[in-house]
């Protein structure tokens, strides 16, 4: 809404009747429109503008002799948030735009530029701009409670059993999301029906692996946090393609020491049992468990953790899948989640992170995995590790960088190719760089 600043005015009511002498009213000026900035709905909005520049390799041998992904991007992102006005209601709108700098074929599964055009051709790749959100949100204070409420298109932040993923954009959803806070307890609920990519100005439905659509994703959760046990409870499904609960646990005996657990149960519902196997990651349940523990010294922390899962599939190796379909993301906060996801039938993964703070600026670390899961007599054993750093040298400048090797096997989906009753194992690199400024512009 654009408004003008007008300028002062007075008004004189004169002449009572023709006999009677002419007297002066009083003056009433009218309001000066620039008082509508006062408004905490403009007075407390901000906006940032943010640039970012992104590129991500992995050259990997799995599936054939040797893939190289590779993609570059330039963006921006211009982020308005409003106030409230009458303390309830405001807008918050986002818009994005990315530049290709380079790519390769196969760039698409590096998830950083819009990818139109023939397959897996690096000259299907293309920059793009969208409005990612654009929405309109409420809140209200009944009581001792905080109640808050978003509709339109919106990044989702782990609510139950979905969230967003960001490259140069992040994922959006077309839908609602609400939340209450009453003291230490706090409900949320989302219920969404399209989505646009991180890499895509595209709206999209969701689908099924078989490429079915999925009329929406309904979830919620409930927590309960005090300042050193945190339990939350998550629940949500795919329209008649998967169910899944999720039950997360933090606690923080001290500054220093914290430990935390995860447990995942995915359920097959009818538009997933009933697609060919080829489609399916699991037959009818999957699940998955992890535990960690966290060290945080004056200077360094380091947290381990260790997860397993069990996903059958008959006659194949079985995959606990992260999201609840095509274009959502799932809410997975487990450390088997990294370069590569350690989330087979059977599978047992060991890892870690550990940084080291050479200045309050700059840091330095090492991530890892090793994991191990049995397949036809084969242990088959999978992993990587990586070197990363982090350096601020100004505030709101950050660079970042991770690279790293990686070893796996040849394998048709997530079942390893058998050559005299053996797996073969491959090796991969991986690595990325992003360089992020932003500032506030008001």
């Amino acid at each position: 809404m654009r408004v003008y600043k007008g300028s002062a005015f007075s008004l004189l009511i004169a002449f009572s009747g023709a006999s009677q002498a002419v007297e002066q009213q009083p003056v009433i000026s009218a309001p000066d429109s620039s008082c509508c900035f006062t408004s905490p709905f403009f007075s407390q909005s901000s906006m940032t503008l943010l640039f970012k520049n992104y590129w991500k390799y992995l050259k990997e041998e799995n599936a054939n002799p040797k893939r190289v992904h590779n993609a570059w991007g330039q963006g921006v992102a211009l982020d308005y948030q409003s106030g409230y006005l009458a303390d309830i209601i405001g807008v918050d709108a986002d818009y994005y735009g990315v530049a290709k700098l380079g790519a390769s074929d196969y760039f698409n599964s590096r998830g950083v530029l819009y990818s139109h055009g023939a397959a897996n051709q690096k000259s299907s790749a293309h920059g793009y701009t969208k409005f990612g959100q654009r929405n309109i949100k409420l809140k209200l204070h009944p009581a001792d409670a905080t109640v808050n409420a978003r509709w339109g298109w919106q990044k989702i932040k782990k609510t139950g059993v979905i969230t967003s993923s960001t490259r140069l954009s992040p994922t959006t959803y077309l839908g609602w999301t609400g939340a209450m806070q009453y003291n230490a307890l706090t409900l949320r609920g989302a219920y969404v029906e399209r989505s646009m990519a991180r890499n895509s100005p595209d709206t999209m439905r969701f689908q099924t692996n078989a490429g079915n659509y999925i009329n929406h994703i309904a979830t919620g959760d409930v927590q309960w946090k005090n300042e050193t046990l945190n339990i939350l409870y998550g629940y949500g499904e795919s329209h008649q393609y998967l169910r899944r609960q999720l039950v997360l646990a933090q606690w923080t005996p001290s500054e220093r020491l914290s430990f935390g657990s995860q447990i995942y149960r995915t359920h097959a519902l009818d538009a997933y049992s009933s697609m060919p196997a080829s489609k399916r990651d699991f037959d009818n349940n999957a699940w998955h468990v992890a535990a960690d523990a966290t060290w945080k010294g004056e200077r360094w922390s380091s947290k381990w953790g260790v997860a397993y899962t069990e996903a059958r599939k008959k006659d194949e190796v079985g995959f606990f899948p992260r999201h609840m379909s095509k274009q959502s993301f799932g809410n997975f906060i487990s450390m088997a989640y990294a370069g590569d996801d350690y989330m087979r039938d059977g599978e047992l993964v060991l890892s870690n992170l550990s940084d080291y703070a050479l200045t309050p600026d700059l840091s330095v670390g090492l991530t890892g995995n090793i994991a191990q899961f049995s397949y036809r007599k084969n242990h088959v054993r999978t992993g990587e590790i990586s070197a990363f750093t982090r350096w601020m040298p100004v505030r709101d400048l950050t660079l970042w960088a991770i690279a790293g090797p990686g070893w796996s096997y040849k394998a048709q989906g997530k079942t390893p190719v058998l050559h005299n009753g053996r797996y073969d194992r491959t090796h991969t690199l991986s690595s990325e760089i992003i360089v992020e400024y932003k500032f506030k512009i008001f």
